[in-house]
Order: C-alpha cells, then sequence, then structure tokens
C-alpha cells in the first residue's frame, strides 16, 4: 500500500507539473495572439492612411500584413483550444490521482475491483 500510495504521489506530481507546464504555453500563446491583434490594428491604420495620400500600393502592402497576422492568430487560436483541452484532460487526471490517493491515505482502499482509477 505505501508503494501505491508513494507510486501515486509521483504520478500527481508530473501531472500538476504538466499542468503548469501547459499554462504557461497558453499564457504565451494569448501573449502572441494579443500581440498579433495589436500588429494588426497597427496595420489597418497604415493602410487606412496609405489611402488617404494616395500610396496605395503602401496600402495593398499594409492589408498583405494584416492579412498575414490574421492568419497567425487564427493559427494560435486553434493551438489555444489544444491547449486548453490538454489543460483540462490534466486536470481531470490530476483530480483522479488525488482523489485516489485520499482514498489509500485515509482508508487504505484502493480503486474499486482494484482497477487503476486513472489509468487514462
Amino acid at each position: 500500500m505505501a508503494q501505491e500510495l508513494s507510486s501515486l504521489t509521483d504520478r500527481l506530481e508530473q501531472a500538476r507539473s504538466r499542468i503548469a507546464a501547459v499554462a504557461q504555453s497558453r499564457k504565451r500563446v494569448q501573449a502572441q495572439m494579443t500581440a498579433l491583434e495589436q500588429e494588426e490594428t497597427k496595420l489597418a491604420r497604415q493602410a487606412a492612411v496609405a489611402r488617404k495620400l494616395g500610396r496605395e500600393d503602401l496600402a495593398l502592402k499594409a492589408h498583405a500584413r494584416e492579412q498575414e497576422a490574421q492568419t497567425q492568430r487564427a493559427g494560435l487560436a486553434v493551438q489555444l483550444g489544444q491547449l486548453l483541452d490538454e489543460q483540462a484532460r490534466l486536470t481531470s487526471r490530476a483530480q483522479r490521482l488525488q482523489a485516489a490517493r485520499a482514498r489509500i491515505y485515509w482508508f487504505g482502499l484502493p480503486g474499486q475491483d482494484g482497477e487503476d482509477p486513472v489509468a487514462t
């Protein structure tokens, strides 16, 4: 039982470490998305100013760069969704590990029918 408790504790620490790493990645992606949003706004203003000045060539370049930033931001939005899903999955796993550890610690009970409560 002590070995099982130790194993669950190690797995819980690993899950928590992975959750922290995913959260850090999520924050980094969100910061990149914010920076790209600001870049898009700046480029839209540049395109508008260029048009007012009769510089359609510059306006087209700014617009193209704005489109590129939007595409990058869309890709980051997909990554963000994946990170949020991974974080939720890991959090759920950590909760199951914590519950299994608590059962063993307090009651000396393994999972139902001896199953591994966190096999997924």
